[in-house]
């Protein structure tokens, strides 16, 4: 190692980041909080797949959920398949913990080629503690997954262009010649970007900082070696095949595609269309707490990423800016969109941190003492906790024990912050994040989740249904996906009806059910039976009124109700995500 080059990462580092990361991330696996709607698609999706082994059609209750690419699934059946079953919602946020990891791995590694050891391991604990890099390495979403396939992409073309002694400029330039394994590897990364998440959308959230770099150092000679026929035929070879797969088998998949793609562009996915400033306004949050020391080190790197051809700051401005700025541009937009373009800010935040910590450091030694927290942070902070806490549901300890937690936390933190050992500063601050992380989320699950009364729902109908009787779940709720939650929730004789239509179904050869659906349908049940109410959730997700909490009900059908044939009926892949109406029975 030459005297300029930056210390890298030891293992040491990489095994601490490791088990930092799987403390933080792997809370969720016992922290308690219940699915949510949105989480629950790829648990059930990939519940079903472990069961018929189709590893090309991810399924809800049978039917096609081709929304996405379904290596996020892959993963999570290989990580069920170690443990024998898929029906906990411990298992399947293991891999979302391991994917976060990753992601935390590579930006360390990244940095500390950069910047040398310590601000690799500032920048992955950084990342870490991101509100939203935290959030989604929790859930059992599809989200964390494509953001490590992104980071993965990034990482492969740093090693290529800013790690190796002269870049590309060793690479051949002509379309067909043989280029390096590295370069080779930038590809398959890229192709891998397709099999999570949206088609292209990966790709795009690449490919746009490194394009933007390579442009704005205007290099033709570094630019022309990623114009290579073999890499670009790996990476499309990568990125359509399961598209084709999943078209040879339901062919109508393109007009989901279209639907759902084309429409983020031009608006008619109105679900989610946002204005143009949606992502600086939502920003701020996604990287909070370190919102400030990112925004400062933006401000601190300007002048070497403007002056300083091939500098890291230079790419760093182009991964965190470009990204939000060209997906500004179509009218679909969601905060999980810039999960992606999370670990460059991270990066930034790492000087302003350190100029942060020197500044404390130089105040005379009597303003650091951590007793004097107890005026500046501890009094004001719990007073405002005793005020606004008030507000919040939860038992009559729980303001009382924020106020102690807060008193002696602050302390401990002016302590640890101001010690004039680095290393303790910094256990001191990521430790005390660590806790702040893991106890909102097991404050959120007990007493602020919307989702825990119906969790709880969930547990009584497993008690209450017999063994022997057939459940049924009406997936026609206003929320399309809500029956992903209540199917998971179920055991696996549990059956999902497309619709209440699916009463009449002739296979459904019962004279009484069990069913869960809302309180509202009740009076559509009598029109297949005599239907009771056996349990109701105390309260549902995002519920108007109470007749939109789930409830069970015995159905007991009439002698003479009309069964009909369902071996004609076809579920598209736009009615599977309610893009379409239908099919219907009757």
């Amino acid at each position: 190692m030459s005297d300029t080059e930056p210390e890298r990462l030891r293992r040491g580092d990489a095994a601490l980041l490791t088990f930092f990361c799987l403390l933080l991330f792997g809370y969720s696996l016992v922290g308690g909080r219940p699915l949510s709607m949105h989480e629950a698609v790829l648990p059930q999706t990939s519940r079903e797949m472990y069961a018929d082994h189709d590893w090309v059609i991810p399924k809800n209750g049978g039917r096609p959920w081709l929304e996405n690419p379904p290596l996020p699934q892959w993963i999570t059946v290989g990580v069920a398949s170690l443990i024998g079953h898929c029906d906990e919602v411990w298992i399947v946020r293991i891999p979302p913990a391991i994917m976060g990891t990753l992601s935390v791995l590579l930006v360390a590694w990244m940095a500390s080629v950069w910047f040398g050891r310590v601000q690799g391991l500032l920048s992955g604990l950084i990342l870490a503690t991101m509100h939203e890099f935290a959030q989604y390495s929790w859930l059992a979403e599809d989200e964390i997954f494509l953001c490590t396939l992104v980071t993965a992409a990034v990482a492969a073309f740093v090693r290529l262009e800013l790690v190796r002694p002269g870049g590309t400029t060793s690479e051949p330039t002509h379309f067909f010649a043989r280029r390096s394994g590295s370069m080779l590897l930038l590809f398959v990364a890229l192709g891998c970007t397709n099999l999570a998440k949206g088609l292209i959308f990966g790709t795009a959230m690449a490919v746009i900082p490194i394009a933007g770099y390579l442009l704005w150092n205007r290099d033709l000679k570094r630019i022309l070696p990623y114009f290579w026929c073999w890499g670009w035929l790996t990476y499309v070879t990568i990125a359509v095949a399961w598209p084709v797969a999943a078209w040879l088998r339901y062919p109508d998949v393109t007009d989901l595609w279209a639907f759902d793609h084309v429409g983020r562009l031009n608006g008619k996915y109105e679900d989610i269309s946002q204005p143009v400033w949606y992502y600086a306004k939502v920003l701020p949050g996604l990287i909070a707490p370190w919102t400030p020391l990112a925004f400062a080190g933006l401000c601190l790197s300007r002048r070497t990423a403007f002056s300083e051809v091939r500098s890291p700051e230079r790419f760093l401005w182009c991964w965190a800016i470009l990204p939000p700025l060209v997906f500004s541009i179509p009218h679909g937009k969601h905060h999980h969109y810039l999960l992606h373009v999370l670990s460059p800010w991270a990066v930034l935040a790492v000087p302003a941190l350190i100029r942060f910590r020197e500044w404390i450091l130089s105040w005379p030694e009597r303003t650091r003492r951590p007793i004097n927290s107890v005026v500046t942070l501890s009094i004001p902070g719990a007073i405002a906790i005793w005020v606004f806490a008030q507000r919040l549901p939860g038992p009559e300890w729980l303001r009382p024990a924020l106020v102690a937690a807060w008193t002696i936390g602050s302390v401990a933190f002016s302590w640890g912050v101001g010690h004039r050992s680095g290393q303790i500063a910094a256990a001191t601050l990521f430790s005390g994040l660590l806790i702040a992380f893991c106890t909102g989320h097991s404050l959120a699950g007990a007493f602020f989740d919307q989702c825990r009364f119906d969790a709880a729902f969930f547990r009584q109908v497993r008690d209450a249904v017999p063994a022997d009787a057939q459940l049924c779940v009406n997936g026609d709720f206003p929320a399309r996906m809500e029956d992903f939650r209540v199917l998971f929730s179920m055991n696996d004789r549990t059956k999902s009806l497309f619709n209440l239509t699916f009463l009449a179904d002739e296979r459904l050869r019962r004279d009484e059910i069990y069913l869960i659906t809302r309180h509202a349908d009740r009076l559509t049940l009598a029109n297949y039976g005599e239907a009771d109410v056996i349990l109701q959730s105390e309260r549902t997700r995002r519920e108007k009124s109470p007749e939109d909490r789930l409830t069970l009900f015995h159905l007991k059908f009439r002698d003479d109700l009309v069964r009909l044939p369902t071996d004609h009926v076809r579920v598209s892949p736009m009615q599977a995500m309610a893009r379409e109406d239908g099919p219907y029975l009757r």
